[in-house]
């Protein structure tokens, strides 16, 4: 039983280590390209939360010209980066 044991504990472990090695970072491409889109990202989760703030305050029209104006800086930032704008400028 402990030869067995043994046996399938080497084997696993070669298993294991002769796998190729993952790189660290997630994304898997070039530092500047995911550098890139989460910095535009960064413009859609604040475009996201002045339109919950536009969506709340209907009346005040200061509110929704804020969240048009990063929906707008976001699409400006995926088209710079050679992505297709994904999302219309919703209306508020």
């Amino acid at each position: 039983m402990k030869l067995f044991t043994l046996t399938m504990l080497i084997g696993s472990s070669v298993l294991l280590f002769s796998q190729p090695v993952q790189a660290s970072h997630s994304g898997g491409g070039g530092g500047a390209q995911s550098y890139a889109i989460e910095y535009c990202r960064y413009y859609k989760t604040k475009a996201s939360f002045a339109g919950r703030k536009a969506r709340a305050n209907r009346g005040v029209r200061k509110y929704g010209r804020r969240a048009n104006a990063l929906w707008a800086k976001y699409n400006a930032c995926l088209k710079d980066n050679g992505w297709p704008t994904q999302y219309r400028a919703p209306v508020y």
